[in-house]
């Protein structure tokens, strides 16, 4: 096997002798195959593989941070209680409050590293999509990703597996992210909700730069990405449609 520079893609080469009648070798037999997507294939599994270590680790650093800040919590609580100076009151309450914002951090982490069963319950689309949005605060603020919401106030809740949707929404918004930033360092991601007869659409829309139509049919097939080796596994899209499919839903 090598990779074939000019060419761009990965060659896996095939050798066999020719014999005349006196048993010496007269020529040879070369085959060359294009494994270029298989070795793409292997890679992105490896990457795959990695992701769920890392979401064990995520959860063991999650575990270890949660007993520490439930402590520092629980004292800034007692010293608020007590007579002291307003100036170290107010600075406690400085203590209380960032120890409160990092322990939300730690269960939302704790959330997404832990696997769930699923489970169908009624729940509101717009709380799922605020959750998500919560979750990637930080990330947007640092990367001037502005959000425009256009929440329905009418949506009626639906039976499907929260944490699923939650899955599904955190994909979408996390790819709008990468391509605007790859695309002008910035973007603007608008989210609509809204309730068009029994069906409930939520629609996510970037300034980035699009998909290619030649890209269109295969965005939900198994380890299809656009994204450089190692950024995207191809996946996730996928695994959205499934879940999608699951809950009776359409992505499109």
């Amino acid at each position: 096997e090598f990779f074939e520079p000019h060419l761009g893609i990965h060659l896996e080469v095939a050798t066999s002798p020719i014999f005349d009648d006196k048993g010496e070798v007269v020529a040879s037999v070369h085959i060359a195959r294009d494994i270029t997507e298989r070795k793409r294939m292997e890679e992105r599994l490896i990457v795959t593989d990695r992701l769920a270590s890392i979401g064990e680790l995520a959860s063991g650093i999650a575990h270890e941070m949660n007993n520490p800040l439930t402590g520092v919590i629980g004292f800034a609580q007692l010293l608020l209680a007590k007579d002291i100076p307003d100036d170290v009151k107010e600075d406690v309450k400085i203590i209380y409050s960032e120890a409160q914002r990092t322990a939300q951090v730690v269960r939302n982490l704790l959330t997404f590293a832990r696997k769930h069963e699923p489970v169908k319950q009624l729940v509101n689309i717009n709380s799922i999509i605020e959750k998500v949005l919560e979750l990637r605060a930080y990330e947007q603020r640092v990367s001037n990703i502005q959000i425009n919401t256009h929440f329905a106030t009418d949506l009626p809740e639906i039976m499907a597996d929260y944490f699923q949707l939650q899955q599904v929404f955190l994909n979408i918004v996390i790819n709008a992210e990468y391509f605007m930033i790859e695309a002008h360092q910035r973007g603007t991601l608008t989210i609509t909700t809204e309730r068009a007869g029994d069906i409930i659409r939520a629609s996510f829309a970037d300034d980035g730069p699009g998909i290619s139509e030649g890209s269109l049919g295969h965005l939900f097939d198994p380890f299809f990405t656009t994204k450089e080796v190692g950024k995207g596994t191809g996946l996730g899209l996928s695994i959205c449609h499934g879940i999608i499919n699951k809950q009776g839903g359409r992505i499109y």
